[in-house]
């Protein structure tokens, strides 16, 4: 029996931003970004259909926090995208589930990298004198990150 499901966690430790009146752009995001070698089988691809996060995020009134992931292959121009924005006046913890609406699949039987990109940001423009923070973490579970992949036969 072949299951057309995998799912793969992925911890980060410390992946959190703030937003603070004053400071630069530059210090209000953070990306992390994984480079993974995939074997595949013969007559099979696979491509990524859902990403979770689960964290928490504190933002001021009119700040926003902004959750973004995607991937590619190697030598491929297409990137799969999928984010997520909250807004402030808001206190919360949150679990996310974003389905990329275009997966992109890798060639079909060739083992390939993987290249995955996960990046948080906090947005102050419409508020200056306001500030905010997003992690990527749980007070339950941990920091962590999960992959649902999806294979196909081709």
């Amino acid at each position: 029996m072949v299951h057309s499901h995998m799912i793969v966690s992925v911890v980060f430790p410390g992946f959190n931003t703030t937003a603070v009146p004053g400071a630069s752009p530059a210090f209000n995001r953070k990306t992390c970004q994984l480079s993974l070698a995939v074997n595949i089988p013969p007559g099979f691809s696979f491509g990524i259909k859902a990403v979770g996060y689960r964290g928490r995020y504190q933002l001021d009134s009119n700040v926003t926090a902004i959750q973004r992931s995607l991937y590619y292959f190697p030598g491929e121009i297409a990137q799969a995208t999928a984010s997520s924005v909250f807004t402030g006046p808001r206190d919360d913890e949150y679990h996310n589930i974003l389905e990329f609406s275009n997966p992109l699949f890798s060639p079909c039987g060739e083992s390939t990298i993987l290249n995955l990109a996960s990046s948080i940001r906090i947005d102050n423009k419409a508020n200056e004198q306001g500030g905010g923070y997003i992690s990527v973490d749980s007070l339950k579970i941990g920091e962590n990150q999960t992959y649902a992949f999806d294979w196909v036969k081709c």
